[in-house]
């Protein structure tokens, strides 16, 4: 499976995830890391879970967090061309 793939399947149960804990009206403020993995992982469609390591989701929500938190800290007049690391290359 590749990066991009697997960070869309990552990026969509994220968002189930906190869907459903809005939901449930739970606070997410202090959330570990290992909750956000299991959390993830459990969301993933098994064929996915199959194909891939929780190593490989983990170090996926690691970047899209790098990712977020750099486009958080960007200019907004800047030109709005990405780096190869925001890229993924």
């Amino acid at each position: 499976m590749n990066r991009t793939e697997l960070r869309g399947w990552i990026e969509d149960a994220l968002a189930r995830h906190d869907r459903d804990a809005r939901e449930r009206t739970e606070t997410v403020d202090d959330v570990t890391a290992d909750e956000i993995i299991d959390s993830v992982w459990g969301r993933l469609p098994l064929e996915i879970r199959r194909q891939t390591s929780r190593a490989q989701v983990q170090a996926s929500l690691t970047m899209l967090t790098l990712k977020h938190g750099i486009a958080m800290t960007r200019d907004p007049n800047e030109d709005g061309s990405t780096s190869a690391l925001e890229d993924g290359r």
